[in-house]
């Protein structure tokens, strides 16, 4: 199809979930989250074939989506509360209007002015009220690197993963209610502003490449069969990974240093490869 002739549409539920092929009963490949942007590429039934903003493809019901698209003059929010209610009006015994979960996008609004509160406005056009701590201006996506120092990056990308801890494992997830291995990875890169490949591998049409081990750092990835940690380094050289491991079940904290309590050799000897998006002209 003819990039121009693409229709651009938001997702217009908390989750959306996108499979591999148009009918009933598919794996979830991945998760459109509210207000982010996608194209529409193709329609069958029921189903639509979308592009999401950072790149990856799927089919989701249609009756996720809103057509249309954010105005370039709108002054897009991303949540940053693992899960945000948006109400009718800005007090907390209000009616819910929308619940969607961190990383998802919404645009400020003229409306009544409260202490703590931000009048919103949501992808199908409504305006309701969500706390103002709640919310941070939204990063234009890049796949060529941030819009910040490395130090700077490797500080927020780290504290921005630690912020899913807790979350169950979820197959093709990448919310605060249940994210896989390369969701969490990929969406901490995401709310810092960098698109990398959704999945656990290396593509070249992404910044992120290959380094040698010795000379990882906080922010980089490890690479297994299948499976995608983020390295945070410390004397105790941990990273962090979304397992499905009995005992773990999602979001946990392991180590690459022998002898340590949380050093787990199957995974250190099964590193395939250190993925990094420094230097940034590689």
């Amino acid at each position: 199809m003819d990039c121009k002739a693409e229709r651009k549409a938001l997702i217009n539920e908390g989750i959306l979930s996108l499979y591999g092929k148009p009918e009933p009963g598919q794996v979830v490949t991945d998760e459109g989250l509210y207000g982010m942007s996608c194209s529409i590429l193709e329609e069958q039934g029921d189903y639509v074939y979308i592009r999401m903003e950072y790149g990856y493809k799927g089919w989701v019901l249609g009756s996720g989506l809103r057509e249309g698209a954010w105005a370039p003059e709108d002054r897009r929010m991303r949540v940053m509360k693992r899960n945000m209610d948006v109400m009718e009006r800005p007090e907390v015994a209000s009616p819910v209007y929308k619940s969607m979960p961190m990383g998802s996008v919404v645009a400020l609004a003229e409306g009544e002015e409260k202490e703590g509160w931000t009048c919103v406005r949501l992808a199908d056009g409504r305006k309701g009220y969500t706390k103002t701590s709640y919310l941070v201006p939204c990063v234009e996506l890049n796949r060529e690197g941030p819009d910040m120092d490395e130090e700077t990056f490797r500080v927020r990308v780290t504290e921005m993963v630690k912020m899913y801890e807790g979350t169950h494992y979820r197959w093709g997830g990448k919310s605060p209610f249940g994210i896989d291995c390369s969701g969490l990875c990929s969406m901490a890169y995401l709310l810092c502003g960098v698109v990398i490949h959704r999945d656990a591998s290396l593509e070249p049409e992404f910044c992120m490449h290959k380094i040698e081990r010795k000379d990882m750092k906080p922010g980089d990835l490890l690479f297994f069969p299948g499976h995608v940690a983020m390295y945070l380094g410390g004397e105790r050289q941990m990273y962090i990974h979304s397992t499905a491991k009995a005992g773990s079940d999602g979001v946990d904290y392991n180590s690459l240093k022998p002898g340590d309590p949380l050093y787990r050799e199957d995974l250190d000897k099964g590193i395939l490869y250190i993925g990094s998006i420094y230097p940034l002209d590689k």
